[in-house]
């Protein structure tokens, strides 16, 4: 029995290769470094609820269909190299998983899986204790370790079909801030994110946040990236697993607006299945004219 049905979900749908990364629709991790498995130190176990917002790691979210990874990342100058960096959540920098990890998981599966494509979306960088982030670190790092599987910004307007033909390795997408000592023609511009604008976001302001935004909605053929995660009083994360399955579900209308779907526990839900539907339609579409 295969545990994780939509683990090559993009490489099983044919009509997918008619679109560009801007015209996909993307399930997404919301701060996917901070998950249930990690192992966090003794006085963060209890309060876990506030901070975690995924299931499992890096691997599992990529098995599970999750193709857009919504990265918080912090430089540590008590460590060097790939070391250094690790993802946080919340404005203390709690601390999840290893950008180590997050490299080591991306080749895995990738070696598995290769045609399967990936954004990455360096939201945020900080550094710890008011230094500042080591950006000229972080681009050695990514050079070193992932450069060979990235898709230069040039390469945004060519679809999939056209992405595998240039090139055998290159099935990611790095997005982030620029900066004079981050810059590189592998490097997308940072991705738009559209949040309610409030820590504290119940269902239902969630759903009006969503219906608002979809309204209106950023123009079709760039990544963008639409906040569908809820809060409760106590700003501790909320599963609305149901809630997500109903808004995105193929009749509702408002998954096929979406670039990038970015979601807390999302491998419970059904987006990747609802993804992998809408994008197949949509290259469908786009193949017969």
């Amino acid at each position: 029995m295969n545990n994780y049905p939509y683990k090559n979900w993009m490489s099983t749908s044919p009509y997918i290769e008619q679109l560009t990364l801007g015209e996909l629709v993307w399930p997404g991790a919301h701060n996917s470094g901070l998950d249930h498995d990690f192992s966090y130190p003794t006085y963060l176990q209890l309060p876990t609820h506030w901070f975690v917002c995924q299931d499992g790691p890096f691997i599992q979210q990529l098995s599970e269909g999750i193709r857009a990874f919504d990265l918080r990342l912090h430089s540590d100058e008590h460590w060097l190299g790939v070391k250094k960096f690790h993802t946080f959540h919340g404005y203390k920098l709690l601390r999840g998983r290893s950008l180590s990890e997050l490299l080591k998981s991306l080749e895995v599966f990738l070696n598995d899986n290769r045609d399967e494509f990936i954004v990455l979306d360096f939201h945020e960088l900080k550094g710890v204790n008011d230094e500042p982030f080591d950006y000229k670190g972080f681009h050695e790092v990514i050079m070193t370790e992932l450069a060979p599987r990235l898709i230069p910004q040039d390469n945004r307007h060519l679809t999939l079909e056209q992405l595998k033909r240039t090139s055998a390795l290159q099935r990611v997408v790095l997005a982030s801030d620029w900066h004079p000592q981050f810059n590189s023609p592998l490097y997308w511009p940072k991705i738009r994110h559209e949040w309610s604008g409030s820590d504290i976001t119940s269902t239902e302001q969630l759903q009006q946040h969503i219906s608002r935004t979809l309204a209106n909605p950023p123009a079709t053929g760039n990544l963008w990236s639409l906040s569908a995660t809820s809060y409760g009083e106590l700003a501790g994360v909320k599963r609305i697993t149901n809630e997500l399955n109903q808004w995105f579900g193929p009749e509702s209308g408002w998954a096929p607006k979406c670039s990038i779907i970015n979601a807390d526990f999302v491998g419970a839900t059904r987006l990747a299945d609802y993804c992998q539907q809408i994008n197949h339609s949509k290259g469908l579409r786009k193949a017969r004219g």
